[in-house]
């Protein structure tokens, strides 16, 4: 890329984003998983150049591109685990040119926070269910079995990758779903 566009695009982006920051999407406030190794929301919506280089690259197809649907944030990459989880490859870090994403060690990533609901939970209802903690990328350490039977979050390790939520057989509702950190 010439260095005169990357710099357009660069500085197209910091303004949208700088008039974005002042929208309800602060903070994940709107309810957006970011990709891995995103800056805080209103750095991210200054920074993002809306490329959608880090989509084309997700080898699972976990990172969407949000549309005119998603109101202020069009272009920006997002996650919706419930339809793909991310595995922590983080090659779209590699791709991003704007440091809108940075490579982070794999267990300090901290895109979201996995919930378990209680009332919908299949270990809680006494069915013999532990498919989110086997899935877990941090097994053992960002869900743990309360009594050897039933799914606890750590927020300390989770990741929020969505692979719980993904992979969780309640239905229709699932009893693990994964909501964007507010830190």
């Amino acid at each position: 890329m010439e260095r005169r566009s990357l710099i357009k695009m660069l500085l197209g982006g910091g303004i949208f984003g700088l008039l974005l920051g002042n929208s309800s999407l602060r903070k994940g406030e709107a309810g957006f998983i970011r990709p891995p190794g995103a800056e805080p929301e209103e750095l991210f919506l200054a920074t993002c150049a809306r490329c959608g280089k880090c989509a084309e690259i997700c080898p699972l197809g976990c990172i969407k591109i949000a549309h005119g649907e998603q109101g202020l944030a069009i272009g920006t990459p997002y996650i919706v685990p419930v339809e793909g989880y991310c595995d922590l490859c983080m090659k779209c870090t590699e791709v991003c040119t704007t440091g809108a994403l940075k490579p982070v060690p794999k267990e300090n990533v901290r895109m979201g926070l996995a919930e378990i609901d209680k009332e919908i939970c299949l270990a809680r209802k006494g069915e013999d269910c532990r498919v989110c903690h086997a899935a877990c990328p941090f097994y053992d350490k960002a869900i743990k079995l309360e009594d050897y039977k039933y799914p606890v979050v750590d927020p300390d390790y989770c990741t929020g990758c969505g692979r719980c939520e993904n992979v969780c057989i309640a239905s229709p509702q699932k009893a693990a779903v994964v909501k964007p950190r507010n830190d």
